[in-house]
């Protein structure tokens, strides 16, 4: 049942940022930024877990939340990692 309810959450983001690009007027621009900041702090996070161990595995679901979602998808990825692995 959660997992459900935290995908459901999940999706609704990912529409409420892609309507919310889609409502700008330089849609291109805002997705390959939004794009290259998930993907750069998802490489932050990994590089930065052989001090704090914790890491995030890179996989297309893991690239495709942070590419969409941008920085709060990849911090999305780290609450649910310590939710459902260290919890």
């Amino acid at each position: 049942m959660l997992k459900v309810v935290l995908c459901s959450l999940a999706a609704a983001g990912a529409l409420a940022i892609l309507l919310s690009m889609l409502r700008s007027r330089h849609l291109l621009r805002n997705l390959l930024l939004t794009a290259l900041s998930g993907v750069a702090s998802l490489y932050a996070v990994n590089a930065l877990g052989l001090l704090t161990g914790i890491k995030i595995a890179v996989n297309a679901l893991s690239l495709g939340v942070s590419a969409v979602g941008g920085m709060p998808g990849v911090i999305s990825l780290l609450l649910l990692n310590t939710i459902f692995l260290r919890g």
